[in-house]
């Protein structure tokens, strides 16, 4: 996504950096040989100082989360911050695939809320409805061209070699793909510190990508209404299963995967939703000798999907 530089694709290991106002994730994850799980080598997040605009601070946590890092000299995938980009959901142009952006970027002009010249824009289909239509449809992406050279230039400062401008619906995919069993798809809930994330994945292909304006901090909070919360959840959960079933004439999916609720929350959710529900856990999924704290490991989840991506980067 928002594949801002063409280079050669390499071997070996691969970063992924995931830079918000709050702080810097950071994964590294190495090649392995087929059949073998994927080899965590890193994991590491910095809570991030920041008023308004660059600070000392802010440099000084980049810093720290990559002198933790072997190596720079590696493919670095950055990740965009959900706050500098917009996720729309448009119908596809009839056009040639070479004309497709341009087509798309006039198509979405009076849904952004800045000027279409200072917008970067990158699209990524859909699944076509299981009962055909004319109307397919695509995700545009959107982010104004500040914002993506600010992000660029917090890598490359850093000393890394920026690859390839991704967003966390899609690295979170990667990591979906990964905890999918008899190819019969998996929903994966992430929790942001306000926001989350629910995705609907099977065999590789993202199907739905919802946001829920429910975090890990919006819970902790919550006192006696916590309960009411992980309701809420789980009904956008069953709203997005029963689509994808109905609408794609799938079969049902048979576990949601999350990050950052209490093993109270697992139980609920279990309850309101009727399938089995997994607390995400990287050392089930990837071979590591790390011990990673599980509040780390749901800010790293973002750069972990980075660092696995392994799709050629193509404008």
């Amino acid at each position: 996504m928002l594949s801002l530089f063409k280079r050669a694709r390499r071997t070996g290991s691969q970063l992924g950096v995931f830079v918000t106002a709050d702080g810097v994730a950071v994964a590294q994850v190495g090649a392995s040989p087929p059949g073998r799980k994927p080899r965590l080598e890193r994991c590491a997040y910095e809570t991030r100082a920041m008023t308004r605009g660059e600070t000392r601070g802010d440099d000084d946590a980049i810093a720290r989360v990559m002198g933790n890092l072997p190596g720079r000299r590696r493919s670095t995938v950055s990740v965009l911050d959900p706050v500098g980009y917009h996720l729309l959901l448009v119908e596809a142009p009839d056009v040639p695939a070479e004309e497709l952006r341009a087509a798309v970027r006039w198509r979405i002009k009076d849904l952004i809320d800045f000027h279409i010249d200072d917008a970067v824009i990158d699209v990524f289909e859909m699944p076509r409805h299981a009962r055909g239509g004319t109307n397919r449809m695509m995700y545009a992406v959107t982010a104004k061209a500040d914002f993506v050279k600010q992000q660029i230039d917090l890598i490359e400062n850093a000393g890394l070699e920026l690859d390839v401008i991704d967003i966390p619906e899609l690295t979170l995919r990667n990591l979906a793909t990964l905890l999918e069993t008899e190819q019969r798809g998996t929903a994966f809930l992430h929790l942001g510190d306000r926001r989350s994330t629910l995705l609907l994945v099977r065999q590789g292909v993202l199907y739905l990508a919802r946001h829920v304006e429910t975090g890990a901090l919006t819970l902790a909070d919550a006192g006696e209404m916590r309960r009411d919360l992980v309701a809420g959840l789980a009904l956008e959960a069953r709203r997005s299963l029963d689509y994808f079933e109905s609408h794609y004439e799938q079969t049902s999916i048979p576990q949601l995967y999350t990050s950052g609720l209490e093993p109270q929350d697992l139980q609920w959710l279990a309850q309101d939703l009727g399938i089995v529900v997994r607390e995400v856990e990287l050392a089930s999924i990837f071979e590591t000798t790390e011990s990673i704290p599980a509040d780390v490991q749901r800010r790293c989840l973002p750069a972990v999907g980075a660092a696995l991506r392994h799709d050629p980067v193509a404008l």
